[in-house]
């Protein structure tokens, strides 16, 4: 076999190879919609390394009795109803609601979930075919056009005729040119007589043989067209499956299409504390996570100070209940949700012989 034949039949078989375990991938992610399972693409890495970016991730419904320790499970978020959390069930509280908790994440989730907020339980993961959605949702427009153009491409190679095809016509190959030519005349008189058997019948024209390739050349250009038409619908079901399962199937009012995140929020950071000779101590404090719905300042663990607006950065402290001796340990704490939040390291105040609080 001719080298540069060897070379496209192996191209062939590579990209038809190629094809089929994309469509394969995306038939599984895709396919448990038919038994009400709930495929959903994994957007952030707070699952790594079990779940990564851009797997697709198929939850069953289950008993609320089968939401056990160990279990990933996909469920509404509590502090972002228009968010899903996908994460490992840590442990169940006193009132049954479920802990939960991110692989790579350092610390349980500060939310829990309520057994009712839970949609189904991971059962099958289908890697990678989802992040041509990640790329779409974040803006990345290389890797996609990259990945959009390798899949054309192998795609127009898998349909692409072999060498193995190529043989099979070798092995059949077209009658010879007869040496004369039948006139029409000839030809619809062939046609009415009865042939015989033991006579072969007369060579065709060279515009019969001409008509005769034609006919077989259309026959293989419409099934290569249905074959790319089937492929083609087949890829745009699996990517409008796999795309939008969440907002159609896990929440009616989901905007993020299937989106997956981190059920972490970020503490405040960098506090300090300033004083003057005859006003209150000054909380300083930076934050740059999630828009939070307040903040609170804490005295060892009580609040002194709540529901400091979202924009607000420094609170000066109240009068009151400080000690005369001593130190007091201060600490900012956000609001993310109803019952999401984080706390910062603290600072030490002391107080004044008058119960005036200043900086240590």
């Amino acid at each position: 076999m001719h080298p540069a034949r060897l070379l496209l039949t192996a191209g062939v078989a590579a990209a038809r190879a190629i094809v089929t375990l994309i469509v394969t991938l995306g038939f599984w992610a895709a396919a448990p919609l038919i038994l009400g399972w709930m495929p959903t693409t994994v957007m952030t890495a707070s699952m790594s390394p079990a779940i990564e970016v851009g797997d697709v991730v198929v939850a069953r419904p289950v008993p609320r009795e089968a939401l056990v320790a160990g279990r990933v499970v996909l469920a509404t978020d509590p502090d972002w109803p228009d968010r899903l959390r996908l994460h490992r069930i840590a442990a169940l509280d006193d009132r049954g609601d479920l802990v939960t908790k991110g692989d790579a994440n350092p610390s349980a989730d500060s939310s829990p979930l309520h057994p009712d907020a839970v949609h189904g339980v991971g059962v099958l993961r289908v890697p990678f075919v989802g992040l041509p959605i990640v790329w779409v949702r974040s803006g990345d427009v290389v890797p996609l056009a990259a990945c959009v153009l390798a899949f054309a491409g192998c795609l127009a190679l898998a349909l692409r005729r072999g060498d193995e095809d190529e043989e099979t016509d070798a092995d059949h190959p077209p009658p010879p040119a007869p040496s004369a030519s039948l006139t029409r005349r000839a030809l619809r008189t062939r046609a009415l007589e009865k042939p015989d058997a033991d006579t072969p019948p007369p060579p065709l024209t060279r515009r019969a043989l001409r008509t005769r390739a034609r006919a077989g050349s259309a026959r293989q250009r419409r099934r290569t067209a249905r074959s790319a038409l089937a492929l083609t619908a087949i890829t745009a079901l699996v990517a409008t499956a796999v795309a939008t399962p969440a907002s159609a199937g896990f929440h009616a009012d989901a905007t993020t299409s299937g989106s997956v995140t981190a059920g972490r929020v970020t503490a405040p950071w960098a506090l300090e504390c300033s004083s003057g000779l005859f006003s209150n101590a000054v909380i300083f404090w930076s934050y740059d996570g999630w828009q939070p719905r307040s903040f609170d300042i804490l005295a060892d663990g009580y609040v002194i100070v709540r529901d400091i607006a979202p924009g607000e950065r420094a609170v000066r402290l109240p009068s009151g209940s400080w000690p005369i001796l001593g130190a007091s340990r201060v600490t900012v704490r956000v609001n993310v949700g109803q019952r999401w939040t984080a706390e910062s390291g603290g600072v030490a105040i002391s107080g004044t012989l008058f119960g005036r609080p200043y900086c240590s």
